[in-house]
């Protein structure tokens, strides 16, 4: 059964260092029309988690760099509510219940049937506030997360794959603050030595391509508490 509903998709984060098993989900998820982003390492899974938004999150719980735990308790730590579904070897009842007391939705243990993860995806999206709307608007700008193409006015405007992901994130999240460090994980993925200052730069690369009175939204900073995106209008 397909999981698309009026426009709207499902997009799920997979971290797991299987790389047999992600090869394996990804494809049968797919065929259920479902977008799914793949991270074989800890640290790295715990940057998309942060940096980009997604229906479900399914974690494995021993990783490289970071387990599965560790990033579960960063997540929630951040105020981060995606579903999450723990994907792990481990059967005691303590294991399970010190997941779910961290504030994981649910447990899925291996070996495991993929009928039963799918249906365990579908149910947490059935119920969740969280789906993954398919194009994003504010103002009289839209951005569709599908292919990243950003419009103003009906006009399609040239923007780099880093500028969308900041776009996605305050459109995500209008009105609300979002952190230079979140914004400055979008930029830097893996390489975390970049400096700070490139998050003034994009944001001011921004603003001249999407002047308010147009836009319809202007980005706002605040000291302490990050850019966030205000309506215009």
């Amino acid at each position: 059964m397909d999981l698309r509903h009026g426009g709207i998709y499902v997009r799920l984060l997979l971290v797991e260092d299987r790389k047999e098993l992600c090869d394996l989900l990804a494809k049968l998820f797919k065929t259920h029309n479902i977008d799914i982003d793949i991270s074989h390492d800890g640290a790295e899974g715990l940057e998309l988690a942060l940096s980009s938004d997604y229906s479900v999150i399914i974690l494995d719980i021993m990783l490289p760099s970071m387990n599965g735990i560790e990033i579960l308790r960063n997540l929630r730590q951040n105020a981060i509510k995606t579903p999450v579904i723990m994907l792990t070897a481990r059967e005691t009842v303590k294991d399970k219940v010190f997941a779910l007391e961290l504030g994981a939705d649910d447990y899925v243990v291996k070996p495991f049937e993929f009928e039963e993860l799918y249906a365990r995806v579908r149910a947490l999206t059935r119920r969740g506030p969280i789906l993954f709307q398919e194009v994003i608007t504010v103002g009289n700008t839209s951005i569709n997360l599908k292919n990243y193409e950003v419009r103003m006015c009906g006009q399609l405007i040239k923007t780099s794959l880093k500028e969308a992901k900041i776009i996605e994130k305050l459109f995500s999240q209008t009105g609300n603050f979002i952190s230079k460090d979140n914004i400055l994980l979008i930029l830097s993925g893996r390489n975390g030595d970049i400096s700070s200052n490139i998050v003034e730069v994009y944001i001011h690369h921004l603003r001249k391509k999407f002047p308010p009175e147009l836009s319809g939204f202007s980005i706002e900073n605040k000291s302490n508490f990050g850019y966030r995106l205000t309506r215009k209008g």
